[in-house]
């Protein structure tokens, strides 16, 4: 009982933290953090611009050194950069490579940060966009309303199992059937989905499919084990960390674009990394793997927990049977 009442205790702190931390996401961002911005030049003076610059920016931007400007041109093309600097001496300006994928905010804030440097150093800028957004997708909008509906989708899954069955499954046979029934779900649903992104993104479906269908899975396999703990309860747990913590997803906001420590947290929940993952599918050569990882990641844990719910679920009825029979 003891160590039920501290999970509860830890829940409410919790959910208070993302409440409080939606919140507070919800106001306009202000700048960028630690956003990977790659710098081209000369090896004998690259070294000095990169300090100069972090120098003034601060951890704005990640400025970095890179080896040629191939390489910074496929860095910003596959999203591991939000830009590149290539600087070119024989001439007084310079090329930004940005892609408008990333979102205006960020473009926004990297570009005046990047302009503040280049001034500095007495030299102008010309910009290029490498990735541009589709025609009626700006700030790849629809890469947010997909993700937001995956999230959506999976988390409510889980709540019409618990109103027709109850928020836990009597035995083990029967919870195999509640998981079989949410990872079927999420793959059916997800192929629609996929189906729908594919059209729009002229992208593969087999992509999408993956993105959509463990997006589905980790939003409701992490419910089903959040009520495993905490009976009904654990609904509004789960909403805290499924829905309230992706408040900022409709401000269409980059998570480069977030104050810390949200800023390096987000990539690693589930509206983060299939934020990431779907961005990538529709824009950025196809799904980041380390984000479908991480989904992936999110619905092992949630069926071991749920597992280990019910195994401590059967240890505390054979304590209480034996303490009865005592």
């Amino acid at each position: 009982m003891g160590r039920n009442r501290w999970w509860a205790a830890a829940a409410v702190a919790l959910l208070q933290m993302l409440v409080l931390g939606s919140f507070v996401l919800m106001g306009p961002p202000s700048t960028s953090h630690d956003a990977p911005v790659a710098i081209v030049a000369d090896p004998v003076v690259v070294a000095a611009v990169v300090d100069q610059a972090t120098e003034i920016v601060g951890d704005a931007v990640d400025f970095r050194a890179a080896g040629s400007p191939a390489a910074a041109r496929a860095g910003v093309a596959d999203g591991s950069l939000v830009a590149a600097v290539i600087v070119d001496l024989r001439v007084g300006q310079d090329t930004v490579l940005i892609a408008s994928a990333n979102g205006g905010d960020l473009n926004r804030t990297v570009l005046g940060l990047t302009r503040i440097v280049e001034s500095s150093l007495g030299r102008g800028v010309v910009v290029q966009d490498i990735v541009p957004t589709r025609v009626g997708d700006a700030d790849a909008r629809g890469v947010y309303v997909l993700v937001g509906l995956c999230v959506l989708l999976g988390f409510v899954a889980p709540i019409i199992i618990t109103w027709l069955r109850g928020p836990v499954a009597p035995t083990l046979a029967r919870g195999l059937v509640r998981v079989t029934i949410v990872l079927g779900s999420a793959t059916a649903v997800g192929l629609v989905i996929a189906l729908v992104a594919a059209a729009r993104y002229d992208d593969g479906l087999l992509g999408w499919w993956l993105v959509a269908a463990l997006t589905l899975a980790a939003s409701a396999t992490v419910t089903l084990a959040l009520e495993s703990l905490f009976g009904v309860q654990g609904i509004g747990v789960a909403a805290a960390l499924l829905v309230l913590s992706a408040a900022p997803m409709a401000r269409l906001t980059s998570p480069w674009m977030l104050s810390g420590p949200w800023s390096a947290i987000t990539p690693w929940l589930p509206h983060g990394a299939a934020l990431e993952a779907a961005r990538g599918q529709a824009y950025f050569g196809g799904g980041d793997p380390r984000s479908l990882q991480v989904l992936a990641a999110w619905s092992v844990l949630a069926i071991v927990t749920l597992l280990d719910a019910r195994r401590e679920r059967a240890r505390d009825a054979a304590r209480t049977a034996s303490r009865v029979a005592g």
